[in-house]
């Protein structure tokens, strides 16, 4: 038996409606103590902790890598129930947000483990296990040597969302663990552009196939849609009520005609890529409903046609409806093969890609010839046709220009290493002083 938590698959202050799911994870019964923590991953709320991991500044300016373990004082950890459980603690108690966040990594972990072949190890070798840790007063999110951290999101009214209540942001975060463990970072003079958007692109389509993980998200997009995904670019309800915004995010039309003469940010960089994606999987569940007889060849065809010509939606959102009304079960199963087949697709091009000199067109090719050794090329034309539609391996970022900055992960503390130091200024014996009392909480 496995360990149970109660999950937001969507953080209360995007949907007030949203409750926490408990689902049950893979850590066996009894194997986790408080923190909550494990063999390979703990969780801390750090009391006076002032900045995040990564480079800061000391007392009295001179920079200086910062990175675990934190060893001040903490907030009392989340326990387990006496049977090793912690779906006991509910939004409103102490523990609840240490809980979640461990329970969001475990979950995603549970689900691309299985896509990989084999449990993920660390791209860290200074430490046994991973910090995940919670820094509230702090605007963003990171994974990094030997870390994971999570802030909040600060809004113009005042109030602070925290990010260990967001599932998505924090599925993204593994994702970028995933990729450090499995593909590696390019050697200096060899990171391409497109690696950094490969990034983020990657990071959000595990969110989003760990997400679809749990029956409501299914369940939702369906009901929603009754399974016409073409159509959910143009439903503005879809946007609205979906139960996982990454899969709003997914939906994009955007090209690498847009960045061919410079990009500012890799996230936005990264839509081409993160938008190919979706939609071939939005294209191998109609497949597959054709496949099942759900809906015909000519109501398919009909809704390739409906993305690029508004009158016929009416007519396919109809044959849609009808469909699902007949057999909803099947539509669920169909959905569930694309999901699969497209994370066991993901998970084998990352295996066999290398990070030097990694743009977009390799990730389409080695899709191709993983599409070939899986299934014979069944889905080669949805493959070759949303990668073109992109322009994909046809155009290719161009230089960064400065504008984006202030989102960027180039030169963040993800890549940082404890080597690193060994670049920076030495702070003279007082600012180490003042530095350590500072970080003692002294």
């Amino acid at each position: 038996m496995g360990t149970r938590f109660r999950l937001f698959v969507q953080p209360p202050f995007e949907d007030a409606r949203s409750s926490p799911e408990i689902v049950e994870v893979s850590s066996p019964l009894g194997s986790l103590t408080a923190g909550p923590a494990d063999n390979r991953m703990f969780v801390v709320e750090p009391v006076g902790k002032t900045g995040p991991y990564g480079v800061n500044r000391g007392p009295l300016g001179t920079p200086y890598i910062y990175l675990p373990p934190w060893t001040g004082k903490i907030l009392e950890p989340a326990t387990p129930d006496e049977c090793g459980n912690f779906d006991y603690l509910r939004p409103s108690m102490a523990g609840f947000e240490a809980a979640h966040v461990f329970g969001c990594v475990r979950f995603t972990l549970d689900v691309w483990e299985r896509y990989l072949g084999k449990p993920l190890t660390w791209h860290f070798d200074h430490y046994d296990r991973l910090e995940i840790s919670i820094l509230p007063r702090w605007d963003n999110a990171q994974y990094g040597y030997g870390f994971l951290e999570v802030g909040s999101q600060f809004e113009n009214d005042g109030h602070v969302l925290p990010f260990s209540l967001d599932f998505d942001v924090i599925a993204h975060e593994v994702g970028h663990a995933i990729i450090f463990s499995v593909l590696g970072v390019p050697r200096p003079g060899t990171e391409y552009p497109e690696y950094l958007g490969f990034q983020e692109a990657f990071s959000d389509c595990v969110s989003l196939i760990a997400a679809m993980h749990f029956p409501s998200v299914i369940d939702n997009v369906l009901m929603e849609t009754r399974g016409n995904l073409y159509l959910a670019n143009r439903l503005a309800r879809f946007s609205e009520f979906s139960p996982h915004r990454q899969i709003r995010s997914a939906n994009n039309k955007r090209t690498m005609a847009e960045f061919a003469r410079g990009w500012k940010d890799e996230h936005e960089l990264s839509q081409p890529l993160t938008g190919a994606i979706f939609d071939i999987l939005v294209d191998i569940f109609h497949e597959s409903l054709v496949a099942r007889s759900l809906i015909s060849p000519a109501v398919e065809d009909l809704a390739d046609i409906a993305e690029f010509d508004p009158t016929a939606e009416a007519p396919v959102q109809h044959a849609f409806d009808r469909a699902f009304a007949r057999n909803s079960d099947g539509f669920i199963e169909a959905l569930l093969d694309a999901r699969d087949i497209v994370g066991t697709y993901l998970a084998e091009t990352l295996w066999a890609l290398a990070p030097d000199f990694l743009d977009y067109g390799d990730v389409a090719r080695t899709m191709l010839a993983i599409d070939r050794n899986e299934s014979g090329g069944q889905f080669a034309r949805i493959i070759s046709r949303n990668f073109g539609q992109r322009a994909i391996d046809e155009l290719h970022a161009g230089a960064h220009v400065k504008g984006g900055e202030h989102r960027s992960h180039v030169l963040s503390a993800r890549t940082l290493l404890p080597i690193d130091y060994l670049e920076l200024p030495k702070m003279n014996y007082r600012e180490k002083v003042l530095l350590s009392r500072s970080m003692s909480g002294q």
